[in-house]
């Protein structure tokens, strides 16, 4: 008659369990801590690739806001010019006093030295007269001392405020060429009732 020994060698069945310890965490254990190793690189690469697309990306973003800052600044620059080019093609040149004489002649009558009212100043001017038409420049040249007698009385004439007050200037002009015309006779050979168009101070001072 066989007997079976049914105890269990304490040794024999510790060196099972461990045995089957290792079965399950290389069939079990491992595996899943491999992959949790994997995920967790490729999670590390995904983060690093996705910081450098951002990194690439805000660079281009600052470049491309300083370009259009650029052309904004070129835009605007330009627009500038061509509305000062539009400005100075629409100044127009405003002339002052009568309109420029076509053939002016001349007519110098030299300077004049007078005592003004009050006996304090001297008036000093050199004067040219601006004919239009040579027949009537030469009918007062023939007739100078009689012009320059009329000029030295209408210059001793002239106050010291009315010399002082700017606006006054044009009223003595006016005034003298008025007067000069007035020796011209009524029927002249040309046809011209304002013989002498401008009176032009050379010197105008007192002293």
């Amino acid at each position: 008659m066989i007997h079976v020994n049914h105890s269990l060698n304490p040794d024999t069945e510790k060196s099972g369990f461990i045995q089957v310890l290792k079965k399950y965490r290389m069939s079990d254990v491992s595996p899943i801590d491999d992959r949790q190793g994997t995920s967790m690189k490729d999670n590390l690469q995904v983060i690093s690739i996705n910081r450098k697309e951002f990194r690439s990306a805000d660079k281009v973003a600052k470049k491309g806001i300083a370009l259009f800052l650029l052309l904004t600044a070129l835009f605007f620059f330009v627009s500038s010019l061509n509305a000062a080019e539009e400005e100075v093609e629409e100044i127009k040149v405003i002339r002052e006093g009568p309109p420029p004489l076509e053939d002016p002649q001349y007519l110098d009558l030299g300077t004049f030295v007078v005592n003004m009212p009050g006996d304090k100043y001297f008036l000093k001017s050199s004067i040219q007269l601006a004919f239009e038409n040579s027949a009537a420049k030469e009918w007062l040249l023939a007739r100078l001392p009689i012009a320059k007698d009329l000029i030295i009385t209408h210059l001793n004439s002239i106050t010291v405020e009315q010399f002082d007050d700017t606006k006054s200037r044009a009223v003595i002009k006016n005034d003298l060429q008025i007067r000069l015309n007035s020796l011209f006779p009524n029927k002249a050979v040309w046809e011209d009732s304002v013989p002498i168009r401008r009176i032009l101070f050379l010197e105008f001072y007192r002293q």
